[in-house]
């Protein structure tokens, strides 16, 4: 049996369709997932705090993928995140697994209070020191992360955006993410390598508006907030001080490219209108 977290959401689901497609038999993990949502899987409801649960549901698996779930942001998100990281690779430590596979990001590195970045590099370091096969996948910007925006948009035609707007970013839809990762957990290959993933092509805010005004069918220009507003715009949105000094941060370091660029990265094939087209 393979064992994949997070299988109700857009990465996690396309993780457990390719492995499930390959004939094994899947069990996918959430805190709260529906017996729909397990259609063709067994469905685990299950809270990744509960660290004796967790490693109970591991010791029955043969390859098993890892994500970290997200904290809510009205809380301190870098504590919050740290606890599930600790939670999993002690849950992890000492499990016989054929093959595991960890979700990342770009740009992920030491340091506090900078977001996901400092949280999956912890993760990222704590699996390299289990005793068993590893890779990591580092995803580019999600293509979804702009569906938030398509209400506001479709009603104003501006698109707010904390990206400079002729700015290129490296971006993925996460259904590619996860077909990818499906085909590591599933390959013999790659032991301890370290792959990265993004979209067929890179996008500047402005052509991301440009996506949206033809998806919409209205004017849609992208509007930049300027970095000294970050923060407060986070807060606006109902982050909490922490969670927002930390993704003000974590989103510095992303647009001024603080991080080495992959080399060679592989290519998902969804470009970003087919992506956010399944969203409308």
């Amino acid at each position: 049996m393979d064992v994949i977290l997070g299988g109700t959401g857009h990465v996690g689901r396309a993780v457990a369709e390719t492995v499930r497609a390959a004939g094994h038999d899947v069990t996918i993990v959430g805190r709260h997932v529906r017996a729909e949502a397990g259609e063709g899987f067994k469905a685990v409801s299950l809270d990744v705090l509960d660290t004796m649960a967790l490693r109970a549901l591991f010791q029955t698996a043969r390859r098993v993928f890892v994500l970290n779930p997200p904290a809510a942001v009205s809380g301190d998100t870098d504590v919050e995140e740290h606890r599930t990281v600790r939670s999993l690779l002690t849950a992890l430590q000492g499990v016989r697994l054929e093959k595991l596979v960890v979700l990342s990001t770009y740009g992920a590195q030491p340091g506090a209070h900078c977001g996901d970045l400092g949280v999956l590099y912890e993760l990222e370091q704590g699996v390299a020191n289990l005793n068993m096969p590893v890779c990591i996948v580092r995803a580019a910007y999600y293509m979804t992360n702009w569906i938030g925006l398509l209400e506001s948009v479709r009603a104003t035609g501006v698109m707010k955006t904390l990206l400079p707007s002729a700015q290129a970013f490296p971006m993925v839809a996460p259904e590619d993410v996860g077909h990818f990762a499906g085909q590591i957990l599933l390959s013999e290959e790659g032991q301890g390598e370290i792959y990265h993933i993004e979209g067929p092509k890179t996008y500047t805010p402005d052509e991301v508006a440009e996506v949206l005004c033809d998806l919409l069918g209205r004017p849609v220009r992208a509007e930049a907030v300027p970095q000294d507003q970050w923060y407060a715009t986070y807060l606006a949105n109902g982050f909490s001080t922490e969670a927002a000094r930390s993704y003000a941060t974590m989103t510095g370091i992303f647009v001024h490219q603080c991080y080495e660029a992959p080399t060679g990265p592989w290519r998902g094939s969804t470009d970003l209108a087919t992506c956010l087209k399944r969203y409308l």
